[in-house]
């Protein structure tokens, strides 16, 4: 068919010729064997070429001039990046203006050709295989297999220097070469982790295209969520974590990705991040087990690790792993240790009220630890705890709401004033708290 229309539009037009070999046009000179013929028609066709572009390329009217760019193109090919770079618009204008669909689809072939020989003559495979692989997509879309591999072949020279665009035709078209059952539902997910290294790269140091890699990042995003479920990921994530149990930055990715979606569940992420934490101990490492082994209920297991997280340099984060480690503390009942860990979170913000709710908690639920027959004793823990809801509530506002609340609770706990009048007692006096608490409070007797 391709042969058939060739011979049908070098009847027509001096359009196509066959093209010479790689080999015969590395032997050519620059300006090929012709340089005055070749400089000639360059000057000719670029003059008229740079009038038609400023008129932003009106349909046919490059065609007086196109056997000048053609000339070009056969016989002197290495003369002029602008040969190849003009050549796009020249040939598309062809193609918009096709008489019949076998013109326009040999036009499509010469474009392709047309970008091999950039490649050929010019280098820079990478970038012009990923016009050529957009092109093909917008004028071919059917041929997902051939645009894929243009793609992919671009992204592999590229890499962090592929375009957005390139990034979100190659996972369209991975996905829907899924979808036409050519290729496995596993490749979706590597193609989904070889294009984020590459936009999260981008969006990371490439200020000038940031908001592009954003936008795409978005956009590859929304097209992976159908296939971004567990089910899929860890069955995928297990072979290569069985495979290779010591490559860290492939146990970095799979605890990504299990975490992203989602999957911090799983044994599998489990397994990951004590693997990861075994070959590359960091303070973040060690915060990440923490927490996991906190939800788990691992309590012990989770100081263990948190011990080690309160060195990360991000102070809000080593604010929460010792105010995870408080409440692992309350639960084991050791609150002297629980308050030591509520206080260091609140000593790295001051600002967070709720480090000392959580003590002032700690001091209402010690009846148990602290029992007294004596009313005065037995109240005197509910001072305190109001001491440290309202300290909570001048610190951060927005804790007031649960500051109130706990303190209209414990102050049902205060004794009475009669109680405190036979210990001989005066109301607004300074008293020692003894136990675990060892506080200074204010005497206060309970409202009726």
């Amino acid at each position: 068919m391709k042969t058939r229309v060739l011979i049908l539009l070098l009847a027509i037009f001096p359009l196509i010729s066959i093209a010479q070999t790689d080999q015969n046009i590395k032997d050519l000179p620059k300006y090929g064997n012709d340089s005055v013929q070749c400089i000639t028609n360059l000057s000719l066709y670029r003059e008229y070429f740079k009038q038609w572009k400023q008129n932003r390329y009106p349909k046919g009217e490059f065609d007086a001039y196109y056997h000048n760019w053609k000339w070009v193109y056969d016989n002197c090919p290495k003369a002029s990046l602008n040969t190849y770079v003009d050549g796009v618009n020249i040939i598309y204008d062809k193609i918009n203006n096709a008489a019949t669909e076998e013109i326009k689809e040999a036009y499509i072939d010469s474009l392709m050709m047309l970008y091999d020989q950039r490649i050929l003559c010019f280098g820079d495979k990478g970038n012009v295989l990923s016009r050529k692989g957009l092109d093909l997509l917008r004028l071919r879309p059917g041929n997902a297999q051939e645009i894929y591999n243009i793609l992919d072949e671009s992204i592999n020279i590229q890499k962090n220097k592929t375009t957005d665009a390139t990034i979100d035709a190659y996972f369209r078209t991975t996905v829907q070469l899924y979808r036409d059952e050519v290729f496995p539902k596993e490749l979706i997910i590597e193609n989904y982790e070889k294009v984020s290294e590459i936009i999260d790269y981008n969006i990371n140091n490439n200020v000038k295209e940031k908001d592009k890699y954003i936008n795409v990042k978005s956009s590859v995003e929304s097209v992976f969520e159908p296939f971004a479920n567990c089910e899929d990921l860890i069955p995928l994530y297990e072979k290569k974590f069985a495979e290779s149990p010591d490559d860290i930055p492939l146990l970095e990715k799979i605890s990504s990705m299990l975490a992203i979606k989602g999957c911090t569940g799983s044994k599998l992420f489990h397994d990951v991040s004590v693997k990861y934490h075994q070959l590359n101990p960091s303070p973040e490492s060690a915060y990440m087990l923490g927490t996991m082994m906190y939800k788990d209920g691992k309590y012990q297991e989770t100081i263990k690790y948190l011990n080690e997280a309160v060195n990360m340099k991000d102070p809000g984060k080593a604010a929460n792993a010792h105010y995870m480690m408080a409440d692992c503390y309350r639960l084991l009942e050791n609150f002297p240790k629980a308050r030591e860990e509520a206080y260091k979170a609140y000593e790295l913000d001051k600002t967070n009220g709720e480090p000392l709710i959580f003590i002032g908690e700690l001091y209402g639920q010690s009846n148990k630890l602290c029992p007294s027959s004596n009313p005065v004793e037995a109240g005197c823990i509910y001072w305190v705890a109001v001491d440290m809801f309202n300290q909570a509530k001048r610190v951060d506002p927005s804790q007031a709401e649960r500051a109130n609340k706990n303190i209209a609770l414990y102050s049902q706990y205060f004794p009475n004033a009669e109680a405190i009048f036979y210990s001989e007692l005066m109301e607004g006096d300074d008293y020692e708290v003894g136990c675990w608490i060892n506080k200074t409070t204010k005497i206060r007797a309970l409202k009726k």
